[in-house]
């Protein structure tokens, strides 16, 4: 198998990688929208007043909403022990829904006779649920690395997001003697770890592919930038010349390394959309833990040293990061009278020769094709197809 292209191979045996071409935009189109986002196109679009009328069609009228925070205001303080919380439902008109433990309509009836507001019981003990809360929390401290984030429906019922396997966690739950069997509990599992590598021949290339030996069950959002590179078989964070830099890098559970259409080394993470090129400009969500006593975080340490360790997860090009999307493309195509494909052949086309003139990819983007480009549709079914 050829080395990647950008890749050499040093005397170790390793590869380096170091800057790249950015990844191409997808020339042929994902498949075209079949359904509008009706609310936000009628809460966007016409006069001031028509878009108001849209936003009490979806939320009910200005003095509904306040006779809602006020009733929602009255019986969190007077019903503290007894309501759980309070809903926005259509069925099929806006209400306001309260939840309570108990005696869910009585109680509502000693504060509001509106139609407008219904209530719900869930026959939950309160004091139960807050205990059984509080033995998973204590878990939790104990095992942060595993379960990673608890919450409550509402309703009596507390979810968990598990890190690892269910085998596994069975396995740890009888050696700790935990019961798991009480129907409160809502165990949410990861998947089996894929694979490391997509095509066997790259394992050679590199002293370790670093993932999380752990699901995350929630990722932080603050944008990281920068560009991965390959250093004799060690990926680092490059510095601003796109030199390796001194941190080491790490990536999500279900990252796996593979080749694109063009022969570059790239990771993909959980699907094929999330698609990072080793080497080019990326960005990523964070920050993102890790645990030294882990067993990919002990193997990296033993492959490629004592620097810091950032946890980037699941990169993504930048380019392919602002790839628009289809209903941007699709109303486009409408606004033009022009096909699906065609609109999206001239944006990509558009957005390519912007970013050769230096721009970035988003404002590329946004230079080529808006959320809404003049054509004026608010109507609830999607119109025969553009350009026929």
């Amino acid at each position: 198998m050829p080395l990647p292209k950008g890749a050499k191979r040093g005397a170790s045996g390793f590869a380096t990688i170091g800057a790249v071409p950015p990844s191409a935009l997808p020339k042929i189109p994902p498949p075209m929208p079949t359904s509008l986002d009706t609310l936000a196109r009628q809460t966007s679009m016409g006069t001031p007043e028509e878009q108001a009328a849209a936003w009490e069609r979806a939320n009910g009228t200005a003095e509904f909403q306040r006779e809602f925070q006020r009733l929602r205001a009255e019986i969190e303080s007077a019903e503290a022990g007894n309501f759980s919380t309070v809903r926005l439902v259509r069925d099929p008109g806006v209400m306001g829904e309260f939840v309570f433990y108990r005696d869910g309509p009585a109680t509502l009836a000693k504060y509001t006779s509106d139609p407008r507001f219904r209530a719900v019981t869930t026959g939950v003990d309160p004091v139960d649920l807050a205990e059984l809360q509080q033995l998973w929390s204590r878990r939790m401290e104990e095992e942060a690395s595993t379960i990673s984030m608890m919450g409550s429906d509402g309703e009596g019922r507390l979810e968990l997001a598990v890190g690892i396997e269910e085998a596994e966690f069975r396995q740890l739950a009888r050696e700790k003697g935990w019961d798991i069997s009480d129907p409160r509990l809502d165990f949410r599992f990861p998947g089996p770890r894929p694979q490391p590598f997509l095509a066997p021949a790259l394992e050679s290339l590199v002293r370790l592919f670093p993932r999380e030996n752990n699901e995350a069950a929630i990722r932080l959002t603050a944008l990281g930038r920068g560009r991965v590179v390959l250093e004799d078989g060690c990926f680092r964070i490059a510095d601003a010349r796109g030199r390796p830099g001194e941190s080491l890098v790490m990536f999500a559970r279900d990252s796996q390394l593979g080749l694109d259409e063009q022969g570059y080394l790239v990771v993909r993470t959980g699907n094929e959309d999330r698609v990072y090129r080793i080497g080019e400009p990326g960005s990523w969500g964070g920050p993102n833990g890790y645990d030294e006593d882990s067993e990919d975080v002990r193997a990296l340490r033993k492959a490629c040293g004592n620097d810091e360790i950032v946890n980037i997860a699941a990169p993504q090009s930048s380019v392919l990061f602002a790839t628009p999307d289809p209903s941007w493309v699709l109303d486009y195509a409408y606004t033009k009278d022009i096909t699906y494909e065609r609109a999206w052949a001239r944006v990509i086309s558009c957005m390519e020769r912007q970013i050769e003139r230096g721009r970035e990819p988003m404002d590329a983007r946004d230079r080529c094709v808006q959320q809404y480009n003049g054509w004026d549709y608010r109507g609830e079914e999607l119109p025969p197809p553009p350009g026929q």
